[in-house]
């Protein structure tokens, strides 16, 4: 099954050419591939984001995809190279908990990336996403299939990230902030099935909110705001501005949720 669209999540941005370096090695092995850029300013070896992001994009590409997704902070370092094929989809990157949030909801087969073959001729100990992942990107499109990179990798055996779940408490239920988007929404751990039935407020920082929108656009400007957001998470937001520059809150800010 070869794919057909080669899709790059990374940490690179736009300044160095890292990206660019990517796409040159992709298209020299196969310049009839198709390149998406879906995120490059992934926070600088922020993990966790680049899973969230990941997650947030996987279910709306087409089979044949190959997700080219490198936040690599251990990149030279002892952790793995890996392909992962899930849902007639691969997932090309490091083995280093980025995938958590796609392979804890469906069933995969991940293989470690060890056949040189497919790599580039010279990998620098600094640079996998041009000399390791972007070739075997590559080589997917063209039709190798991903037991031809290497053994077969048990799910145990696999990095995840350790999850940071919601707490009982004696008032309720506590989650946290765990990604601030671009524009300064805060995306908490909280899913619908954390928050109790019936009637509740949520609490962030002394601050009261007594209902759960359905829009941005429900809030009065300045208006500190709970909803529903794309990623299925409890998201914090103001109306048409940035709730992080405005509190200050950020990662690790804990939401109370509890009986009015």
């Amino acid at each position: 099954m070869a794919a057909t669209l080669i899709a790059l999540i990374t940490d690179f941005g736009w300044r160095d050419g890292y990206v660019g370096a990517v796409k040159g090695v992709i298209m020299t092995l196969n310049p009839e591939v198709k390149i998406l850029d879906v995120a490059h300013e992934i926070p600088s070896h922020d993990i966790l984001a680049g899973a969230l992001v990941l997650e947030g994009v996987f279910d709306y590409f087409p089979p044949k995809t190959v997700f080219l997704t490198v936040v690599d902070p251990g990149v030279g370092g002892k952790r793995r190279g890996i392909v992962v094929e899930v849902e007639g989809k691969y997932l090309v990157g490091p083995d280093n908990g980025l995938f958590t949030f796609v392979l804890k909801r469906k069933s995969f087969k991940a293989y470690e990336i060890r056949n040189r073959d497919y790599l580039l001729p010279e990998i620098s100990a600094t640079f996998h996403g041009r000399d390791v992942f972007a070739p075997v990107a590559a080589h997917l499109s063209l039709g190798v299939k991903p037991e031809q990179f290497g053994p077969i990798v048990e799910s145990a055996e696999l990095a995840f990230l350790p999850l940071i779940e919601p707490i009982q408490t004696p008032e309720g239920i506590q989650g946290e902030v765990i990604y601030v988007d671009r524009f300064g929404n805060l995306i908490t751990n909280l899913k619908p099935m954390d928050l109790p039935q019936g009637s509740f407020i949520i609490e962030v920082e002394g601050e009261i909110i007594r209902e759960i929108k359905s829009t941005y656009e429900e809030g009065e400007f300045g208006e500190v705001i709970a909803l529903w957001g794309s990623h299925g998470r409890l998201e914090l937001a103001t109306k048409r501005g940035s709730l992080a520059s405005k509190k200050g809150w950020g990662i690790g800010t804990k939401v109370k949720i509890r009986k009015p």
